[in-house]
């Protein structure tokens, strides 16, 4: 009896090739990883003037990776299209002392500490069940503050609000923010009845960009 073995090469595959699968000038010399059409696809590791491991899609440097520059300096996070681009760690040397920069980054660019795609940021949370923070389709700088026990609005007792810019006024059940500067930090503090204990609530929220915001406030 013989047996005749039918073998199936697949597109994507782990091999040390030269530098034409690899797109970006600066780590092009050799190349080890997956590839696909060609070119790095997957994970795999560049080396050329500088040295790159991680993920790649269509020859750049693409999703989590190191990057280490040719002066010892290097990133670990995330790229896209060869850039870095989200939450990352750079390590940096200037004049023999050692510097960590932590953030996101941008189409290769520092954006700051802080995720750019998020508008605010909330903490000391306490004694609140919950609470939701929209951005709304206006262009003036003001601030929406509603408290619900429930479904049904109210002013809580004690009230106080300190903001580090801009004025706030209750117009009825709501309170407003009006004409702040961004990023704007607000804390709010009131007291609750519940069941016949009073509690201290406390909510402090930042708003990161320019815009018109509803808070909504929820205890019971």
């Amino acid at each position: 009896m013989s047996f005749i073995f039918i073998g199936f090469m697949s597109n994507t595959y782990a091999q040390e090739i030269d530098s034409t699968s690899v797109l970006l000038p600066e780590i092009t010399g050799s190349y080890k990883g997956d590839i696909k059409d060609k070119l790095a696809n997957g994970k795999g590791t560049a080396k050329g003037e500088d040295t790159y491991s991680g993920e790649f899609k269509n020859g750049l440097p693409d999703g989590k990776g190191k990057y280490t520059y040719k002066n010892g300096n290097t990133f670990t996070g995330y790229f896209k299209n060869g850039l870095k681009n989200g939450k990352g760690i750079f390590n940096y040397t200037i004049n023999g002392t050692n510097y960590t920069q932590k953030g996101y980054w941008v189409s290769g660019n520092y954006s700051g500490p802080n995720n750019p795609d998020e508008f605010y940021i909330a903490t000391n949370i306490s004694n609140i069940d919950s609470y939701t923070i929209n951005k709304l389709n206006g262009e003036e700088n003001n601030i929406l503050i509603s408290v619900l026990n429930g479904e049904t609005k109210y002013i809580p007792v004690n009230l106080q609000i300190q903001t580090s810019s801009g004025q706030w006024q209750m117009r009825g059940k709501n309170i407003f923010i009006n004409d702040y500067f961004y990023p704007i930090n607000c804390e709010i503090h009131f007291t609750i009845n519940a069941g016949g204990l009073l509690k201290q609530c406390y909510f402090t929220f930042e708003i990161l960009k320019a815009g018109q915001y509803e808070v909504v406030i929820h205890t019971s």
